[in-house]
C-alpha cells in the first residue's frame, strides 16, 4: 500500500445501516417460514426439502360456504 491510499473507517452511520438492513433480512425470512405451509423443513442434511400441508379445493370451497351461509343468518336474524 502507498501512502496516497486512505483506508475508509467505519463510523456509527455504517454500523446502524448493516444493522438494519441484516433485521430486515431475517425478518423477511422469518416471515416466509412463518407463514408457509411447510411442516417439516431439512435444510441441507435433505438437500432443501419441505413436506407441505396441500389444502383441497374442496375444502376451501365448503369453508366459504359454511362462512357465507353463516353471514346470511346473521343478517337474516335481527
Amino acid at each position: 500500500m502507498s501512502d496516497s491510499e486512505s483506508t475508509y473507517t467505519w463510523n456509527a452511520n455504517d454500523y446502524s445501516n448493516i444493522i438494519t438492513i441484516g433485521a430486515s433480512a431475517l425478518a423477511s425470512v422469518l416471515l416466509v417460514l412463518f407463514k408457509s405451509r411447510c411442516t417439516t423443513i431439512n435444510f441441507c442434511c435433505g438437500l432443501f426439502s419441505c413436506n407441505r400441508d396441500v389444502k383441497n379445493e374442496d375444502d376451501e370451497d365448503n369453508k366459504k360456504k359454511v362462512d357465507d351461509s353463516n353471514n346470511d343468518d346473521e343478517t337474516n336474524n335481527p
